[in-house]
């Protein structure tokens, strides 16, 4: 394979991964009424509580309008709170899990556990971990270059 060739055989497995997790979310994402991106948004809150509308704009690559919109809808359905809080001179709004944003969130990643890392060897645990990785490195690179940024806990492993 040329290694030309090797970004757009990653793109398409990166892209047959993402539309093989919304399948396996689908039960979910029915259950609770949500879309992929919506349930993206409560895994990103899951993962860093706290987080405002302004910065989720950074990491989801959405709009601000359909940002919006989004926590709106989380909102009125209970999944999400937004908290309003003085830090120092100015007012934010930071954004948290509900109990059954939560929940959601962990029916979510149950589901694609299932389904998925459960039944790799150790071996391919391993292997999965060193490509991960690369992955990650690949994405942190692609997201600066578009000037956005890859969540923390991406990058963490």
């Amino acid at each position: 394979m040329k290694e030309k060739e090797i970004i757009v055989d990653i793109l398409t497995v990166a892209n047959a991964i993402s539309r093989a997790g919304k399948e396996l979310l689908n039960d979910v994402l029915e259950k609770y009424n949500i879309s992929f991106v919506e349930y993206y948004m409560l895994r990103h809150l899951e993962k860093n509580p706290g987080e405002t509308q302004y910065n989720l704009l950074k990491y989801t690559m959405l709009t601000k309008s359909r940002a919006n919109q989004i926590v709106s809808k989380l909102e009125k359905m209970e999944y999400l709170v937004k908290k309003t809080e003085m830090v120092g001179s100015l007012l934010k709004k930071p954004l948290y899990l509900t109990e059954t944003g939560k929940k959601i969130v962990a029916d979510g990643v149950e589901e694609i556990y299932e389904n998925t890392i459960k039944n790799l060897s150790e071996e391919e645990k391993f292997k999965y971990e060193l490509y991960r990785s690369k992955m990650v490195e690949i994405l942190m690179n692609m997201r600066l270059t578009l000037g956005t940024m890859t969540p923390e806990y991406l990058q963490e492993k």
